[in-house]
């Protein structure tokens, strides 16, 4: 039973979802909803009604691979397939994560971390000399793929 995290973040009901991955435009779709989803029991509601034996989680970024989810699913005490809350939390902020590796003498690629609010950003010069002609750059919390 696939329930389908809208762009906007919310849980949607099954049968909604089963019609966005069989091809239905997300966004004319939920437009034309009521929004049942929109408050704050609408994700719990969404997932405790299909009354599952086991959650698998298929998610990408924010509101998943952050540790929402397995937190969500263990309040209500439903087995789910994956990591737990707190290696989700760790691992996907990749200064701790490569911290925890430094520290825990783990093999990890070099790297730098540049805060917003740093008054020195620094030059091309500073960031290849350490790290090499090939970088790649990535938020710091947020999907793998934002960067």
């Amino acid at each position: 039973f696939p329930v389908l995290i809208s762009k906007k973040g919310i849980m949607i009901d099954s049968e909604t979802s089963k019609r966005v991955l069989f091809g239905e435009d997300e966004d004319e779709l939920l437009a034309g909803l009521p929004n049942k989803n929109a408050d704050i029991f609408g994700p719990i509601d969404s997932i405790r009604n299909l009354k599952l034996d086991v959650l698998f989680p298929s998610v990408h970024g924010n509101l998943g691979e952050d540790g929402t989810l397995a937190g969500l699913f263990r309040l209500m005490n439903i087995p789910y397939v994956g990591s737990g809350l707190r290696a989700h939390a760790i691992s996907f902020d990749k200064v701790i994560t490569k911290e925890l590796m430094t520290v825990n003498g783990i093999r990890n690629t070099k790297y730098i971390v540049i805060f917003p609010n740093d008054k020195n950003k620094p030059d091309w010069d500073s960031v290849s000399k350490p790290l090499g002609e090939v970088v790649f750059v990535k938020a710091a919390n947020q999907g793998s793929s934002v960067g």
